[in-house]
């Protein structure tokens, strides 16, 4: 993680906690395409108080189970209800890539979050035999909860290792992933600690795990990559861009494991190459734990914290007082208000 951007933020949360007192069975989901973001024009951005320096949520979640028994656990009920809060706190699905990118469409007064899945298991995403995702799956569960909530668009970063869904080489399952407009990102081969492994093999790790991809997905472009326990290898370029076996690779940006809310694309604080996000987790209220209630609970009470999109993604709108945090090269597009 990024050190200093951690530390500053630990004290701004704590000082904002003191100020403020801080199942389903067998079932199969038809196969809905994502609805389109709203194309009708956007208000002015002060009546919606847009900021688009806010910070954005990434929320990382890894297997959902009935039992849950670790830290990374979540029940299927803990999800359906963590997308029941993100909707109604007004928040909108993008993908890990849009949001390295900048290109962040949401509607006008709604806030992005980005929903990632490492590891791929079958508790995520997994065909029945009627070729139908499986409902109890978090993949089942976001297309049937998007059908009762047709703003909350059903799309997610899927970070992919070797064996995707323990499917074998899991060719309809990635894609129909890339056909529902899923993001199919990089997590290596084999979920090795890259800070252990020498180059040649963290690069090895990392083509061969794109093969995976592209193998399922001839046309996937792979433009993210979430660090197997938010590790980067000794030479930290490796992590960005290599080459193995006549192949090469190159990401826009890499994504952490932990603690805090994304700064926007637009902020000079922003690092494409050392994305934070956020594990999905209660919070008893009591001791911060850094995870998705907390910091969706902090956000909630410090609501000018947080990116409020103007529904205009051609530009940058946000109140005169934040200028100082926009980046140089988002000049261009800016519309303080």
């Amino acid at each position: 993680m990024h050190r200093r951007y951690w530390t500053v933020t630990v004290v701004a949360v704590a000082a904002m906690v003191a100020l403020g007192a801080c199942s389903g069975g067998s079932r199969s989901a038809s196969k809905d395409e994502a609805a389109a973001p709203s194309t009708a024009r956007p208000p002015d951005p002060a009546s919606v108080k847009a900021n688009e320096l806010g910070v954005v949520p990434v929320l990382m979640y890894h297997r959902l189970t009935q039992t849950p028994t670790g830290e990374y656990d979540r029940s299927p009920d803990d999800f359906r209800a963590e997308l029941q809060r993100l909707h109604d706190s007004g928040y909108r699905p993008i993908l890990a890539r849009d949001l390295v990118d900048g290109r962040i469409d949401v509607q006008a007064g709604k806030s992005p979050v980005v929903l990632t899945f490492d590891d791929t298991t079958v508790s995520q995403y997994r065909l029945g035999p009627d070729g139908n995702v499986v409902a109890d799956t978090a993949v089942g569960i976001l297309l049937e909860f998007s059908r009762s909530h047709p703003d909350f668009r059903p799309i997610a970063t899927m970070y992919v290792n070797g064996n995707p869904f323990e499917a074998g080489a899991g060719t309809p399952e990635l894609q129909d992933l890339a056909r529902r407009g899923f993001e199919l990102g990089a997590h290596t081969l084999t979920h090795q600690n890259l800070a252990k492994t020498d180059a040649d093999n963290v690069q090895k790790e990392l083509v061969r795990g794109l093969r995976v991809i592209t193998k399922a997905v001839p046309d996937a472009k792979v433009e993210t990559l979430a660090l197997p326990f938010g590790i980067k290898p000794k030479d930290k370029e490796l992590a960005r861009a290599g080459t193995w076996d006549g192949q090469s690779y190159s990401f826009d940006g890499v994504f952490l494991v932990g603690a805090e809310p994304s700064p926007s694309p637009f902020a000079v604080a922003f690092d494409p190459l050392k994305v934070p996000r956020i594990r999905s987790a209660e919070w008893n209220g009591q001791k911060p734990n850094y995870g998705s209630s907390f910091w969706l609970d902090t956000l909630d009470k410090y609501p000018e914290r947080r990116y409020v999109s103007d529904g205009d993604p051609d530009r940058v709108s946000f109140p005169k007082p934040e200028e100082a945090k926009l980046r140089a090269d988002a000049a261009a597009k800016a519309r303080p208000y």
